[in-house]
């Protein structure tokens, strides 16, 4: 089984939400006072620290350095008072040290008013969405042969964005899975990791996921 560290709660916004990716922001001042709070900037380090990906490092000496780019997967929205009332996004952070970077993702949701709920997401640079990313899991695991009994610690360990393979189709909302692309996911099995290519065809109801035969 690979370690999946994101919360159930986090995986239960629809495609046709995720799939509004370049969603605006309804209030920008109100949502850069959430992105400088102390607190946020807290859980959102502590989310990433505790990706699968990172916790396996033993990296205590390990820098953070935020990104600036926003992936909005439904649109942010507050009361009068600048509280957040919806939304939810994806924030990355570069951790760097023993000789490692690499980008860590992790995931937002406002899941009540002024109630944020924060956890890690795929690393790397995979533009799935992340009941997307939790579905491409499976599809990993089977093109790498399976994961042995006596493996109980395997988990992704980067993502690669590699090429869009055809043009968007026009009836899917504008955005970054509106045509079909393909991505690399490395998967550590106890130690040995093995290369999957996916392939990530957007539909209007769902998106489609084929897994090439793992190398290494």
């Amino acid at each position: 089984m690979v370690k999946n560290w994101l919360p159930a709660l986090l995986l239960t916004l629809p495609f046709s939400i995720y799939a509004q990716a370049q969603a605006q922001v309804k209030a920008p001042d109100a949502f850069a006072n959430v992105m400088q709070n102390q607190s946020h900037r807290a859980a959102v380090l502590d989310a990433a620290r505790h990706s699968p990906a990172w916790s396996h490092m033993g990296c205590p000496s390990a820098t953070f350095t935020p990104q600036p780019e926003i992936g909005v997967y439904a649109p942010i929205q507050f009361d009068p008072a600048g509280n957040p009332i919806a939304g939810a996004w994806r924030e990355g952070l570069i951790a760097t040290g023993c000789g490692t970077t690499l980008t860590l993702n992790v995931l937002t949701k406002v899941t009540a008013p002024a109630t944020l709920v924060t956890g890690p997401l795929e690393p790397g640079g995979t533009i799935a969405e992340p009941t997307l990313q939790n579905a491409a899991q499976a599809s990993v695991v089977a093109a790498a042969g399976g994961i042995p009994p006596a493996c109980h610690d395997a988990f992704i360990s980067n993502t690669t964005f590699n090429a869009y393979e055809g043009s968007p189709d026009p009836s899917l909302p504008k955005g970054e899975q509106a045509a079909p692309w393909s991505e690399t996911w490395t998967l550590n099995i106890c130690g040995p990791t093995k290369d999957v290519t996916i392939h990530f065809t957007p539909t209007a109801t769902s998106v489609g996921i084929h897994a090439d035969p793992a190398a290494g």
